[in-house]
């Protein structure tokens, strides 16, 4: 998997959100102020206003910018001794920044799916399917900081499985690191504690209850006082966070209109865009019933992120693959996988099946850039007023397109549109090739003619790796 992940990242920063983080890291480093230069001005319009300077702060987590701090740092550096832009330097490095957090996430996942039983082998598949099969890959080599954001609630949730007694502190850790990374975790917090005082077999008095919301709050509190002290630093109030007007777009006219296209839509839906989940649902009926608090924790915290998100106006997520507002529970929705009975036959060829074209999905989405995609859409509504495929099937057949062409000059009806016009996508040096870093290394270094046979070569190679992978992990557990 290290070397699906080394060899898939984007060597460049992709999202514009993260361009925040980067420079609030720079401003720190090199003026020792968390002021930034405006990267959208659009955001001016719900920023809150600086006395004395058109310069912002930003709206995004801090933990990002900790994380973004040594990683810049490093960069700085090297760019200082090749004598090259230091951008090019901080933004390779930080399109890696998700990988350890990947594999964390995914260690947290096969941890608790142990501590339930789990045989070795089934958590190892288990583990190697949410990796290959959903989403998880997609955002492991993008610089969206979701990956980061499932690292620490899977830490949260593991530690509350731990023996000793001191494991509402290790959730108390894990929980003001997610907080550190998006404040809106909050919300979960109450869940937490309510499982603190309810898991134990035991009756909890008085004493003992005192101990353990000190355990829960010996890492919390402190965060909360830091990050209520940054906020009135910057924004001169504790209550303001940088998001200004856009932090109370919460409605009821919201989750009416997206509850529905956050499951099931071909354009957002968590289902079609990891296919593998319509058969982790099933593993709800088969839930130990001895562990049936911990999944009600597990529930719990997935109804109601899901219903927070749907109730915010944002746009399912933004210029991201499939919806990248729900990825932080997609372990969670996957975890029952590993409670279906998978020992007859056709229910081992459906796996096999599932697997297959998931594999496909992602693998697709790793290759191919997701604002490819949407340029390529929006050329062809604003030439044509043809309505386009969603964002799923555009995908697949981009994709497919060109894996079987080297060509920037994209017709209409590769992604599925009834039209004889073509589309010239040359000006976006990003869209040839594959969208991945050894590919946009051949452009730099001024050999594009290798990058259509890279993109084949890398696609090979990830494709056996994949395989080699499935091939050993299912040939055990079906044994």
């Amino acid at each position: 998997m290290l070397i699906a992940l080394l060899i898939s990242t984007k060597g460049n920063l992709e999202i514009i959100d993260t361009e925040y983080s980067v420079r609030t890291a720079l401003a720190l480093i090199e003026d020792g102020s968390m002021l930034i230069d405006v990267v959208d001005q659009a955001v001016l319009e719900i920023a809150p206003k600086i006395d004395g300077t058109e310069k912002i702060y930003s709206q995004y987590g801090l933990g990002l910018v900790a994380i973004f701090l040594p990683i810049v740092s490093v960069g700085k550096l090297i760019s200082l001794v090749l004598g090259i832009d230091q951008r090019i330097t901080i933004d390779f490095l930080l399109s890696f920044y998700n990988v350890p957090f990947a594999f964390l996430g995914l260690y947290f996942f096969r941890s608790i799916l142990v501590r339930f039983g789990t045989s070795e082998s089934k958590a190892n598949l288990c583990m190697l399917l949410l990796f290959c099969c959903t989403g998880f890959w997609k955002y492991s080599v993008t610089d969206f900081s979701e990956i980061t954001q499932i690292a620490f609630l899977l830490g949260a949730i593991n530690s509350s499985l731990l023996e000793k007694g001191s494991k509402w502190k290790h959730v108390s850790f894990w929980c003001a690191l997610l907080v550190a990374m998006k404040l809106v975790y909050v919300i979960l917090l109450p869940i937490f504690f309510a499982y603190a005082i309810w898991s134990e077999n035991e009756k909890i008095n008085l004493n003992k209850l005192g101990y353990r919301y000190l355990d829960f709050c010996l890492f919390l509190f402190p965060m909360g006082f830091f990050l209520a002290y940054m906020n009135n630093l910057r924004f001169g109030s504790i209550f303001e966070t940088g998001y200004g007007s856009q932090a109370a777009s919460f409605s009821f006219e919201f989750f009416l209109r997206d509850w529905f296209d956050y499951l099931f839509s071909m354009q957002r839906g968590i289902f079609p865009f990891n296919p593998i989940l319509l058969l982790s649902s099933i593993g709800w009926f088969f839930l130990p019933k001895e562990n049936r608090k911990f999944f009600l924790l597990i529930g719990s915290i997935t109804l109601i992120w899901f219903i927070l998100m749907c109730f915010w106006k944002s746009l399912q997520g933004g210029y991201c693959w499939g919806n990248r507002l729900l990825i932080p529970i997609l372990p969670l929705l996957f975890m029952p996988l590993a409670f279906v009975p998978f020992h007859s036959k056709i229910s081992q060829l459906t796996i096999v099946l599932i697997t297959a074209f998931s594999c496909l999905i992602q693998i697709s989405s790793v290759c191919t850039k997701t604002h490819e995609v949407s340029v390529l859409r929006n050329e062809i509504y604003s030439q044509t007023n043809l309505s386009t495929p969603p964002q799923l099937p555009s995908t697949l057949r981009l994709f497919w397109y060109k894996l079987t062409s080297d060509s920037t000059i994209v017709p209409a009806s590769a992604i599925g549109v009834s039209s004889d016009k073509n589309y010239d996508l040359s000006s976006y040096k990003s869209f040839y090739g594959f969208n991945l870093w050894p590919i946009h290394a051949l452009k730099f270094i001024g050999l594009n003619s290798y990058c259509y046979r890279g993109s084949l070569a890398i696609l090979a190679l990830l494709t056996a790796i994949v395989f080699l992978l499935f091939k050993n992990t299912l040939s055990s557990c079906f044994d």
